[in-house]
């Protein structure tokens, strides 16, 4: 299975990261992430696998990549669907299980679980939802101030 794989490497690539906690181990560090995260996402999408009715009601928005909700599609909102995916499909789950163990610890199906849910709950909480309000992304002019003179 080629997700798994590429997120394996992935993974190591993180823990290879020195933990000195600088600007650009903590850069490096969250570009991987995002890159199993999108990995995981775009298998889910390949596999049509749906929650709460994402992502079939948005499919011409994904087919056209409509800049708009290629934006919406962040970090966050591709977390989030995920993670719902994951309590439904062990495929995913066992994917996210390996991006979320972070030590040599036994880390047991049921203690990922309740991470996930954790999870769900804080993104949840900073109001991360899987449905797309296109005002929200509306081109709003910048505004630019006038330079003396």
């Amino acid at each position: 299975m080629e997700t798994i794989d590429l997120i394996k490497e992935l993974k190591q690539n993180i823990l290879h990261i020195d933990s000195t906690e600088s600007l650009d181990d903590l850069k490096e560090s969250e570009f991987y992430e995002f890159e199993i995260m999108d990995a995981v996402f775009q298998y889910c999408l390949k596999n049509k696998y749906s929650t709460e009715g994402f992502p079939e009601k948005y499919q011409d928005l994904l087919d056209s990549e409509d800049e708009d909700f290629q934006d919406f599609l962040d970090f966050s909102v591709k977390s989030y669907y995920v993670y719902k995916v994951s309590l439904q499909q062990n495929d995913v789950f066992k994917m996210v299980k390996l991006y979320c163990n972070d030590s040599e610890v036994v880390y047991s199906d049921q203690d990922c679980r309740n991470d996930i849910l954790v999870a769900i709950k804080i993104l949840e909480q900073e109001g991360v939802t899987l449905v797309f309000n296109p005002d929200l992304f509306v081109n709003i002019p910048l505004f630019r101030p006038k330079l003396p003179g």
